[in-house]
């Protein structure tokens, strides 16, 4: 298995949960599919530090980032689902 580093993935696993962050706060330029395709980004990419650092130094750092994705993605379905619900 690849042992990347933990600064090494971190930064993508940021890069994506504050991409879903923007659409969640709605904020301009972003549409439904982009909320879609962050959430499918943010749940992927929560996978890879979960699997390579899930023990040892970094656990506790991979931890808190992958929760906060985690928590990202519910917040950005919770807000695709009050849409759904404005379209009548």
């Amino acid at each position: 298995m690849d042992r990347s580093s933990f600064a090494a993935v971190k930064p993508g696993l940021e890069e994506a949960y504050e991409f879903l962050q923007a659409f969640t706060l709605a904020r301009p330029g972003f549409t439904r599919q982009d909320g879609l395709a962050g959430i499918r980004r943010v749940k992927a990419r929560c996978e890879r530090p979960e699997s390579l650092f899930g023990s040892g130094p970094d656990a506790e750092g991979a931890s808190i980032v992958t929760g906060l994705a985690r928590q990202a993605a519910a917040a950005a379905e919770a807000r695709l689902k009050s849409l759904q619900g404005t379209d009548g």
